[in-house]
């Protein structure tokens, strides 16, 4: 299945970043590891995860009340807004701060389960059996890993119906092509 898979734009975007910090095994993609490759301060509070950017500065407060594997999803959500956004979220228009958001639900869904990592694991025929490798294998909940699962599938699935589909419009020319030569031969006979 995964051999029809073709990354997103973002997950390039990712892939690079990853290969540009020196990350290239799941071991290294932590809290800890992530923000010293990427010069990024960590503090752990007692309060809801946000980003913060003052003078050059990047910092990032994690929720310390969360579990690990949502630690390291909140974190990179927060991130995310650092290195792809711009701007305070209290002042901008609803829909700018809606597209954020979104961006930084599909960073996490990347930066957590990178292709060029996933591609390499052994992945179990049943999908929740697979998410709990996933989940176990990335540091990530196991809804997150079923979601990255779901979303392979459905771009595996995309690119397999693509593939079909130009393989008609090839084949449709010659059976095209052909019927008018059977039907031309019939006009002539008649």
């Amino acid at each position: 299945m995964l051999r029809y898979y073709k990354p997103t734009p973002m997950e390039e975007w990712i892939e690079n970043l990853w290969r540009r910090a020196g990350i290239r095994s799941p071991e290294q993609l932590t809290v800890d590891e992530v923000a010293s490759r990427l010069n990024v301060w960590v503090h752990y509070l007692n309060q809801g995860s946000k980003a913060l950017e003052w003078m050059g500065l990047r910092s990032i407060l994690v929720d310390k009340r969360l579990s690990r594997a949502e630690q390291w999803e909140d974190f990179l959500h927060e991130l995310c807004h650092i290195l792809r956004h711009a701007g305070n979220q209290t002042l901008m228009p609803r829909a700018f701060l809606e597209s954020q958001e979104a961006d930084a639900n599909r960073f996490v869904l990347y930066a957590s389960m990178p292709y060029s990592m996933l591609k390499h694991c052994r992945l179990p025929d049943r999908q929740s059996e697979a998410a709990d490798l996933i989940a176990a294998h990335f540091g990530v909940t196991h809804s997150l890993a079923y979601r990255r699962l779901e979303q392979i599938q459905r771009r595996t699935f995309e690119a397999i119906l693509w593939e079909e589909i130009e393989k008609l419009q090839r084949e449709r020319p010659l059976a095209a092509a052909e019927a008018g030569v059977k039907r031309d031969a019939v006009v002539a006979k008649g």
